[in-house]
């Protein structure tokens, strides 16, 4: 059986409706403060800092020179309750989001 244009944008259509149902079934919960995040993971002391261009390039920093990752995944559970979790939704460092399932 030979695709037809026809068939195939169909089938990219359909794909993408059902993408947008998944994504409109979430809800919000809300934003994600990075500055937050670094004082309950990492402690007093820590500034949550960019240290590159997507979202999982945040870090808590310290004078000293330590540092440590920050789980924004935490972060929403804590803040949010147990149900909520993390998305990065554009994948920009500034692009965090807490969701409900």
């Amino acid at each position: 059986m030979i695709s037809t244009p026809t068939t195939i944008l169909g089938g990219m259509v359909a794909g993408l409706v059902l993408f947008a149902d998944l994504a409109a079934a979430r809800t919000w919960a809300g934003g994600v403060d990075m500055q937050q995040a670094c004082n309950w993971q990492a402690g007093a002391g820590y500034t949550a800092m960019v240290a590159g261009n997507n979202a999982w390039s945040w870090i808590c920093f310290k004078n000293e020179g330590d540092w440590t990752g920050i789980n924004v995944d935490a972060y929403c559970k804590q803040r949010y309750g147990n149900t909520a979790y993390a998305d990065p939704q554009g994948g920009g460092p500034y692009d965090w989001g807490c969701y409900y399932p």
